[in-house]
């Protein structure tokens, strides 16, 4: 039975993406116009490839908050490649994502089609590209999702946030939305953090067919109440963590 579904979803969610990918592809002569055009279109696609991929794999959504509209700075705590699934599905956010991504068999060429910004973690010289390329997204009104953690935490906790790439928005004197991400399965799986989780050693595609072996998984996702504001990364990024500790729950 497990396998049966696991099949079957894949199947699915690679039909979709051809489609998706198809349709993209017929209005790439768009970003030779207009790149901000080709961005509110690439926002649209993103949205529907990831309701699609959550209904597909029985991803239930709960949303508290309202979430903010384009364009916006948010960051949110990590624990899975869920998460960007979850928060672009209701936001149609790109996000800075670890520069080995870009060479990933398709999904790097997709990733890049979508405006997915790519930073090399290695070089902390890499920051000022990044920033710059960040402050362009948001200029062409597109929403940049940031994981402040910097990585995936094994969710009892909420890491420290880093303030480098908090820059641009303090620079910009943009005010930064947060967001509290959680995970819980279905009675009778194994817990969110044996099936969301994706900190042990393991690849994307061992974990992600593991994942749609099982019945479904319920995402909750809290939208801060209003953004903060700072003049000081390293002062803003504390109360940041602070504000989306304060809404998180460990996974089980």
């Amino acid at each position: 039975m497990q396998f049966t579904r696991m099949a079957v979803r894949f199947t699915l969610i690679i039909l979709m993406t051809i489609v998706l990918v198809g349709i993209r592809l017929f209005f790439w002569p768009t970003s030779l116009f207009s790149e901000r055009a080709d961005r509110r279109l690439r926002r649209t696609f993103l949205r529907a490839w990831n309701r699609g991929f959550a209904r597909i794999a029985n991803i239930r959504i709960v949303v508290e908050g309202t979430a903010p509209k384009p364009p916006f700075f948010l960051v949110a705590n990590h624990l899975s490649y869920l998460d960007m699934l979850v928060l672009t599905s209701q936001t149609g956010c790109i996000y800075v994502a670890r520069g080995d991504v870009e060479h990933w068999p398709v999904i790097g060429f997709l990733s890049k089609s979508m405006y997915v910004i790519f930073i090399d973690r290695k070089n902390q010289r890499d920051t000022v590209r990044v920033n710059g390329l960040i402050s362009h997204a948001i200029d062409m009104g597109d929403a940049v999702g940031m994981f402040a953690e910097s990585r995936i935490s094994v969710g009892q906790d909420v890491e420290p946030f880093k303030s480098a790439l908090i820059e641009p928005a303090v620079a910009a004197q943009l005010p930064v939305h947060y967001a509290t991400l959680g995970y819980e399965t279905l009675p009778g799986d194994p817990p969110a953090s044996e099936i969301v989780s994706w900190w042990r050693p393991e690849s994307f595609l061992y974990h992600l067919q593991r994942l749609l072996r099982h019945r479904g998984v319920i995402a909750h996702v809290r939208f801060g109440d209003a953004p903060l504001t700072g003049n000081d990364r390293k002062e803003l990024a504390p109360r940041l963590h602070a504000a989306v500790r304060a809404n998180f729950t460990p996974l089980k």
